[in-house]
């Protein structure tokens, strides 16, 4: 590994972008004094993760940004990428050249990159440690560096010696576990305070949970009850509504019939309206030929009477006029003309009269026979007419006797009235009076009983209201519960997790292996045994005891698989492991008689392991002559029934080795790796049914709330409804009073 080439734009004194490449051979940067050499060093401390601004020769981040000159302005950012050759595998990244880039603006926002990938800080600084190149690395020693290392204690120096040995990953790391150790010490006593605090409440909430007890049971048989009230009341009302469906169905069809009569007398109707409307038409016709003869015969009667007054004029002068020759028989000639005139005008005018009587006779005729057509129309209405007439002359006649008693009655009657009128007016407010009271009365009453009513339901409310606050309180104190317990669950998980991912535990060797399997680089790498098999919880100790160093060998396919995985680790130099190819091991089992009947015996241990059917003859050759016991005293009676012959394991981990040697002492139940990943199993378990648990305790707090404000609701609305039905109590009762 080593360092191809430095790209920097907006560095300090490189505001333009700016690539420096390195060979295979020395490369040497020189310079004056100020012309920028050390911000070369600088920059490729600064990107590969250095956060201390007294190292980068600034007093703050942002004095790595090129500030500007009189010529050039400011820049935003800087940023630096730094090449690096991967190709032996040095750095923990699956790429044979690696990239590492850093970036800051102005506003104090970072990024970081590997292989143009977003990244963390830590990502950066986990690649780099144990290579050299760390911030805490000797491969960067600026100016005054060695001095300032000489200078050191022996425990700051000591960081220099750890990067060189390669431990310091494992030393950061230790230190963030001993942090999240600490911190989960803190919450353990925060948690033993709770606890505390609990157990001062078990008793208290013993007699609430007594009484809740008591109370369920009573809402139980409620419910029964109510239900045996709502079946009878259904069972009622089904009746009724059968009866009302009856009745409905008869009063359809007589509803029916009706509908039928009806629609048939429209019939009817309509008929009779349109031979009434004909009629109608006919007499409107008949009635105006009829008026219009009454005036032709009017017209006749006029002339009639101005002829007949001619007739009478000429008469009178005729007799005047013989007179007047009687009395002057002299007179001349002319009067004789004149006479003669006169009565051929007479004659004419009885000629004339004597046509226009002949016209008024036809007339008349016309008229009676059209009123002879007419008379059976018209006769209803003369009838009709005539007892007018005679009711009328009644009337007039009547009306003149009371005319006569009016005036004498006259004085009488008006007081008479006024008194009348007097006492309808008493009697009109006394009745209202009465009426308005007993009213009010009413109202009053009614208005009590909706006071009443309202106070009832309100106690209703509150009652339920205290009830089902009292269960949101419960739920969100279990999903409190829940949520502390998921989050301990969780974050133990994740430790066990993280602990399985990075292979914790296991030899460096193995990890490599693994970690080149999972890049594809190596093919049918199973794993390492202890990742391929399962026992009980009881069981554990005495299989990792069992098994040894072997948990950490490594399955394969074949030989060539194995071949493939020796050639990784020679060639990177990653240490030494131990492969067990599928293809070649074959299964052992102890052929001994007698092992059940002894004292303590539990089983083979291959048999108390689970696994997939390709690797059991791999079990069986690591584990098929292993015994397994209860005690060491069983352990020690068995290897002298079978001389030492073969391995006996106790539970809590003693060895009874071939041979007769004894292997013993204490053993840590946490740091086995059997034992992490049963107890990963069991936490991922715990926390898939602690979640369960919250999402039903959610879904109930949310119906409880939801509940909560409907009768929130409800109890607000009867507050209102008990408000007016107290103002209205109190102005009845005022009205009542003033009665």
């Amino acid at each position: 590994m080593y360092l191809k080439s430095l790209e920097v734009q907006g560095f300090k004194s490189f505001p333009d972008k700016t690539l420096i490449r390195f060979g295979d051979d020395i490369t040497a940067i020189v310079g004056p004094n100020g012309s920028g050499k050390s911000n070369i060093s600088d920059a490729i401390l600064w990107v590969m993760g250095e956060q201390s601004t007294k190292t980068l020769r600034g007093a703050k981040m942002e004095d790595v940004i090129f500030g500007g000159t009189q010529k050039r302005p400011a820049v935003g950012f800087a940023e630096a990428t730094l090449t690096l050759d991967n190709t032996d595998r040095a750095l923990a990244y699956d790429a044979d050249e690696v990239m590492v880039t850093r970036r800051y603006y102005r506003s104090g926002d970072s990024e970081f990159y590997i292989n143009k990938q977003s990244s963390r800080l830590k990502d950066i600084h986990e690649m780099f440690m144990d290579t050299g190149l760390g911030k805490e690395g000797y491969s960067n020693i600026g100016q005054g560096r060695i001095d300032e290392i000489l200078s050191l204690k022996s425990a700051d120096r000591r960081e220099i010696f750890e990067e060189a040995a390669g431990i310091s990953k494992y030393r950061h790391r230790k230190e963030e576990t001993e942090r999240k150790l600490e911190k989960t010490e803190d919450n353990l006593m925060r948690i033993g305070d709770k606890v505390s605090e609990l157990e001062l409440q078990l008793e208290p909430l013993k007699v609430q949970s007594e009484k809740a007890k008591k109370y369920l049971e009573l809402k139980d048989e409620l419910q029964g009850v109510e239900v045996a009230v709502w079946l009878d009341t259904l069972d009622k009302l089904s009746a009724a509504a059968k009866k009302a469906e009856e009745d409905y169905a008869s009063a359809s069809f007589v509803l029916q019939q009706a509908h039928d009569d009806l629609d048939r007398l429209y019939a009817q109707s309509t008929e009779l309206a349109e031979v009434l409307r004909r009629r109608d038409g006919e007499l409107e016709t008949v009635r105006v030929k009829v008026n219009m003869l009454g005036s032709t015969h009017q017209q006749l009667d006029g002339q009639m009477a101005v002829l007949r007054g001619n007739v009478d004029n000429n008469n009178s002068n005729l007799r005047r006029i013989r007179e007047e020759l009687q009395g002057d028989e002299d007179r001349s000639g002319g009067i004789v003309t004149q006479i003669r005139q006169t009565e051929e005008r007479i004659a004419q005018i009885d000629q004339d009269l004597g046509q226009k009587k002949r016209i008024l006779d036809s007339l008349q005729q016309e008229l009676t026979a059209m009123t002879a057509s007419a008379q059976g129309i018209t006769r209803q209405f003369l009838e009709l007419r005539g007892k007018e007439t005679s009711l009328a002359a009644d009337l007039a006649g009547r009306e003149a006797d009371v005319r006569g008693l009016e005036d004498s009655m006259a004085q009488t009657g008006e007081r008479i009235s006024q008194l009348k009128e007097d006492l309808s007016a008493g009697q009109e407010r006394e009745k209202a009076a009465a009426a308005d009271l007993e009213s009010c009365r009413k109202a009053l009453r009614k208005a009590q009983e909706d006071v009443t009513a309202a106070n009832n339901m309100i106690s209703g409310y509150s009652l339920r209201q205290s009830t089902r606050q009292k269960r949101r309180d419960e739920l969100s104190g279990q999903i409190r519960d829940l949520n502390s317990q998921l989050d301990s669950v969780t974050a133990k998980a994740r430790v066990f997790r993280a602990m399985e991912r990075d292979l914790e535990g296991y030899q460096k060797s193995v990890r490599l292996v693994m970690q080149e399997a999972q890049r594809g680089k190596l093919m049918n790498v199973h794993g390492p045994v202890s990742r391929l098999i399962r026992t009980e919880d009881g069981y554990t100790v005495a299989i990792e005891i069992a098994l040894g160093g072997a948990m950490q060998q490594i399955v394969v396919g074949n030989e060539n698989d194995g071949k493939a995985a020796i050639a990784f680790l020679k060639r990177t130099g990653g240490g030494r492991a131990t492969f067990l190819p599928m293809s070649t091991i074959q299964g052992r089992t102890l052929q001994e008689n007698g092992l059940e009947s002894c004292r303590g015996f539990i089983g083979i241990a291959s048999q108390l392991v689970k696994c997939e059917d390709r690797y059991r003859g791999i079990i069986e050759n690591l584990l098929g002559r292993i015994v397994i016991v209860n005690d060491i005293d069983a352990a020690i009676a068995m290897a002298n029934k079978y001389r030492n012959r073969f391995k006996i394991v106790t539970l809590d981990g003693q060895v009874m080795n071939p041979g007769g040697s004894m292997t013993g002492g204490s053993t840590n139940k946490e740091a086995g790796i059997l034992s992490r990943a049963n107890e990963l199993e069991k936490l991922s378990v715990r926390e898939k049914e602690l979640q369960q648990k919250k999402l039903v305790a959610e879904a109930e707090l949310t119906e409880a709330q939801r509940a909560l404000d409907q009768v929130v609701y409800e109890l607000v609305t009867a507050s209102e409804q008990l408000r007016s039905a107290e103002d209205a109590f109190l102005r009845l009762q005022g009205k009542e009073k003033k009665h």
